[in-house]
Order: C-alpha cells, then sequence, then structure tokens
C-alpha cells in the first residue's frame, strides 16, 4: 500500500492532515487508511482530531482492524459516516459490514467522540461539513456514483470572496498624501493602508488628509466567486453528482482504461468503453463527456490501469487528448494526474490554465491560489 511512502516524498506533512474522505470501500481505496492514521500520529501532538468521512461500516472497519492488531501510535480521530449510499451498479450488491454507533467507540485506540451519522438531504446529496479557515469558508457535500460498490464523489466549495484591491486606483491619490499621512497619521508608508482600504465595506470610504475619499466601490472589485472542485470515487456513471458539481473549477475523473492503438489494443473504443463500464470504471472519452455536462472548467484524469506508466509521455499525452475531444475543453485544461504532482485551483478571474508541479516543492506564487489547501484534505 503506496500512500505513505508517496506522501513522505511530497512537500506535505502528514502531521497536518485535518480531514480525509474515503469515497467506497474497495481495499485500494481503504486498505491503507489505519496506516495513514499511524503516519499522521507522528507530528500531531496537540491539535484537533482528525475527522474522517465515509460510507457506512468506516467505523466497524477501523475499530476491528485497530484492535485486532493492537495499533497504539494513532492519532486521535472521528468517524462520519454517510448513511443510505445507494447500490448503482448491476449485479448482487457487496454485503454491508454492521454499522457501528459512535456512542461504542474505543478511545484507546484513537477514537473520540463527536462522530456523526450522515442522513441524505431533500436533494439526494449529503452535506458532510463546513469549515472555516480565517477569512475562508468551504462546504463540502457528497453524492453518489455508479461503481461496483457503494460509492459517492465529493464537492469542495467555498464562500463567495471579496473583490480584488486595485492599486492604480489607489496608489496615486495615497502618494499625493504621503507626508500628510506621515505627519498627521503617523504612517511611515501609505501602503499600510492598503489592508484597511480593502476591508472596507460597501458604502464606506477612507478620508485622506487632502480630503480625498477613497471607496469601496472605486477601489475594490466585484465580489468573487468561490472555487469548486469535484472528486469522484471510482465510477461509470456519475449523473448524480450532476447538481451538485455543476460548473466545477476542476472536475477529479477517473479513466481507468483507454484505447491505445501504439500499445496494441484491437476492437475500437466502443468495445473497450462497455468492457469498461461492466467493470464499474471510466475511459477517458467518458471522463471527458461528464466534464462537458457538468460544464467544468478543468479535468484532472486518474485511477490509471497499470499497463500506463506515468513517464511514458505519447501513452499520457493520448489519454489527455482522448479526454480532451470529449469535453470540448483547452487541451491545457486537461491533465493526467500522476503521483506527487500538484495542481493550484486558480480564481476564474486569473483565466489561468492548469499547470501541474512537482509535490517536492512548493509552485512559485502559489501562495495565495494554494489556500483553498491550506486545511488539507485528502480523498480516496
Amino acid at each position: 500500500e503506496g500512500s505513505q511512502v508517496q506522501l513522505q516524498t511530497c512537500f506535505i506533512k502528514p502531521g497536518l492532515i485535518s480531514h480525509i474522505f474515503v469515497t467506497h470501500t474497495h481495499g485500494d481505496h481503504c486498505f491503507g487508511l489505519p496506516g495513514l492514521l499511524c503516519l499522521i500520529a507522528r507530528g500531531r501532538d496537540g491539535r484537533e482530531p482528525v475527522q474522517i468521512v465515509g460510507p457506512a461500516g468506516l467505523r466497524t472497519f477501523l475499530r476491528v482492524v485497530l484492535r485486532y492488531t493492537g495499533t497504539r501510535m494513532l492519532p486521535q480521530f472521528v468517524v462520519h459516516e454517510l448513511k443510505d449510499i445507494p447500490y448503482l451498479h448491476t449485479g448482487k450488491p457487496p454485503p454491508l459490514l454492521p454499522s457501528a454507533s459512535p456512542d461504542l467507540r474505543e478511545s484507546q485506540f484513537g477514537e473520540q467522540p463527536g462522530g456523526r451519522d450522515i442522513e441524505r438531504d431533500s436533494d439526494g446529496a449529503w452535506t458532510v461539513l463546513t469549515a472555516t479557515e480565517g477569512e475562508m469558508r468551504l462546504t463540502v457535500r457528497a453524492a453518489p456514483l455508479q461503481h461496483g460498490a457503494r460509492t459517492v464523489g465529493y464537492v469542495v466549495e467555498e464562500d463567495e470572496k471579496g473583490g480584488r484591491l486595485n492599486p492604480q486606483a489607489v496608489m496615486p491619490h495615497l502618494e499625493r498624501n504621503r507626508l500628510a499621512i506621515r505627519e498627521q497619521w503617523n504612517i511611515k508608508d501609505p501602503r499600510y493602508l492598503m489592508k484597511q482600504i480593502k476591508a472596507l465595506a460597501p458604502g464606506e470610504g477612507l478620508t485622506l488628509p487632502d480630503g480625498h475619499v477613497i471607496t469601496s466601490e472605486t477601489a475594490v472589485g466585484s465580489v468573487r466567486k468561490g472555487r469548486k472542485v469535484a472528486i469522484l470515487g471510482d465510477c461509470c456513471n456519475a449523473s448524480m453528482m450532476a447538481p451538485i458539481a455543476a460548473h466545477a473549477d476542476l472536475l477529479v475523473h477517473e479513466a481507468t482504461n483507454a484505447y491505445i492503438p501504439m500499445l496494441g489494443d484491437t476492437g475500437g473504443v466502443g468495445l473497450l468503453e462497455r468492457t469498461t463500464i461492466k467493470h464499474g470504471h471510466s475511459t477517458p472519452q467518458m471522463a471527458g463527456r461528464t466534464a462537458a455536462d457538468f460544464g467544468a472548467h478543468a479535468l484532472l484524469l486518474t485511477h490509471f490501469s497499470q499497463r500506463y506508466h506515468p513517464k511514458a509521455r505519447r501513452v499520457m499525452r493520448a489519454i489527455e487528448e482522448a479526454a480532451q475531444q470529449a469535453a470540448g475543453l483547452p487541451l491545457e485544461n486537461v491533465v493526467a494526474a500522476n503521483d506527487g504532482m500538484v495542481i493550484p485551483v486558480w480564481q476564474k478571474d486569473r483565466k489561468k490554465p492548469l499547470r501541474p508541479h512537482s509535490a517536492h516543492v512548493l509552485p512559485e506564487g502559489a501562495s495565495e491560489d494554494l489556500e483553498f489547501a491550506q486545511d488539507l484534505m485528502a480523498f480516496s
């Protein structure tokens, strides 16, 4: 199980992980969870409990594994279960583990009070949590997906944000009053007033020594829509995600199997797609069509078959191009992910394409655009 190994090669400190979201309980998506908790525990003294969200039965799974192995090096954690996830695929659904009560926890193995059983909202989705970090407020929701297990995808969305400060509209007035600001307000550099000006509420203003009034309307741009990221689990049909994932800035979608003639594939795209759907997975074309249906701004492809090595650039480029043609997006907005990749989620008004970075080094100048993930959340 490679999550621990790969995480230790990144700039991210495991002890800072605060939330873990499990999409479904196939082994490749949950076997590594107990070990990941042990890794997190190394640098998490005194922090709030890790919040773990996933399908019903996840509490039972963790309690049995941690008790059976006698694991003690654990962070404090809380488990929240999503109730009544429907099985949408063909055939007999996999058995459910008994759902354990959050009140019957065993604190000696890390679990803390506060776990919730989260029921579906009237629109069929789950409101998982809301979180506030400084001036940023996030909402996380989930909705069902079709796969060979009871599966969900998650949407992380920011609230609206204030407009950007326009220095060109402000600095000439501040410079004209530089001497008076220093003498009357004891402020050596008028640029120190920029933060105060940006914080002006609508209708408020700052009157300068020469009588000029800088108002919020003239100095600050319009309110910006918050960013939205949709992270899907394994699936062959994501249509039930559409209401909450519409117009996502970034859609993360699996592309398990691709038709690659250079690797000797025969039979055509249609046959491959039918076979892939039978196993509950997607092709790049299916991911692209989902991005188009959702009106997504960018598409990040994940969960590739082991046939496709991430360093085989011709193969990965063919996968990107297949998804891009189906999505109708610019090619620079469709990226095949690999372990350790960092994707800044740009504000819409920046109008920037995806620019993957190595996870070994923080992207230069990315502090503002990575604030969306400062309270790191891990999805599987």
